[in-house]
């Protein structure tokens, strides 16, 4: 997946909404790529699934430059673990000219306490402010299809239809929508 990212982080560009379907457990490539952003100009990153890891940012400096310790200075993170939280974390957040990466924006809707109109609702003004952010600079959104942290089976179950639905909300509102999955195993067949 890491090769299939190299070469679209020229592609995000200021005034569009670009959209990363990515599963949780694949989002390393994600962390790589705000290593790359943060090289040479401000990086602000809001992570609603509480996944960014500062250890996989560092490593992916380490291999891009010697002054880490610079890129690591101009990455500003904020979290949220709400969707209140992250109407909040939105609104505060200034249209200015520095590329702005939301880590799992979904894992903060999936709370069943609040009911699905209000989570609709709250991901309507997410969206608007979204378009806010993407006009002034350079914005990349990504979203899990698989809900978030592992949970149970039958938890899952119940929960994926609103899931689903609040992705394709996200999806229609995306002006480029990039889909990546781990690859397919390959099974070795033997021959008796």
């Amino acid at each position: 997946m890491d090769l299939l990212l190299k070469p679209l982080t020229g592609k995000i560009t200021p005034g569009k909404i670009t959209l990363s379907v990515v599963p949780r457990r694949d989002i390393q490539p994600l962390l790589e790529m705000a290593a790359r952003l943060a090289l040479s100009a401000p990086l602000r990153v809001l992570d609603g699934g509480n996944c960014f890891n500062a250890y996989i940012v560092a490593q992916a400096l380490r291999k891009q430059t010697q002054d880490v310790e610079a890129a690591l200075g101009r990455i500003r993170v904020s979290r949220a673990f709400t969707c209140y939280q992250m109407v909040t974390l939105l609104d505060e957040t200034e249209a200015i000219p520095a590329a702005t990466l939301v880590l799992d924006l979904l894992a903060t809707f999936r709370d069943e306490t609040v009911p699905m109109a209000e989570r609709q609702r709250l991901l309507g003004h997410c969206l608007g402010r979204l378009e806010r952010l993407a006009a002034a600079a350079p914005l990349l959104v990504s979203a899990s299809p698989d809900g978030g942290p592992p949970m149970s089976r039958q938890h899952r179950q119940r929960q994926s239809p609103a899931g689903d639905e609040l992705l394709m909300r996200l999806e229609k509102a995306a002006d480029q929508v990039w889909r990546f999955s781990a690859p397919a195993t390959i099974v070795q067949l033997r021959m008796l």
